[in-house]
């Protein structure tokens, strides 16, 4: 068989170590900020009442959760100013899906990248403002990570529960 030298193996095992230390760092970190925000949104939750049953959090920064059966909405948004709603879905009586795309010298691109995307809640009194929850903007990241999917999600749940 193969004779391997003591210290070829243990160089190899400090150097798969030293290799892993920080991927195991990130995620640890990342487990941290994702139960913080959890946290942050079941606290919300609890100000108003409700207990979310459909939650969803992405990007370690934004946070929904919807209460069907009290029919509430639970939004949280960290950022460098902490963006929170808890709204009543009586209140509203539609939810629409507002998508930006970039555009160069006033013609849109072929490829047609959303620059923004949000589900905008329309409430029933004329008078009432309509609320804006934001859900991706480019000029924070540089990518997509599934929020169109997320969004045409969230907005049949919630005109399914409007209705």
């Amino acid at each position: 068989m193969f004779e391997i030298d003591p210290v070829t193996l243990l160089m190899s095992c400090i150097l798969m170590c030293a290799f892993s230390v920080p991927f195991i760092y990130n995620g640890q970190k990342n487990k941290k900020i994702a139960r913080t925000l959890m946290a942050k949104l079941n606290e919300l939750a609890q100000l108003k009442g409700v207990n979310p049953t459909e939650i969803d959090t992405w990007r370690f920064r934004y946070a929904l959760g919807l209460d069907v059966s009290q029919n509430v909405l639970v939004y949280l948004c960290q950022d460098t100013t902490s963006v929170s709603y808890s709204l009543n879905l009586a209140d509203f009586k539609t939810v629409r899906l507002i998508k930006r795309y970039q555009e160069i010298n006033g013609k849109s691109q072929t490829q047609k990248l959303p620059e923004y995307l949000a589900l905008e809640l329309v409430p029933v009194d004329s008078v009432a403002q309509v609320v804006s929850l934001e859900l991706y903007d480019g000029e924070l990241f540089s990518d997509l990570m599934g929020e169109t999917v997320l969004a045409d999600k969230w907005v049949g749940i919630l005109n399914k529960q409007l209705n």
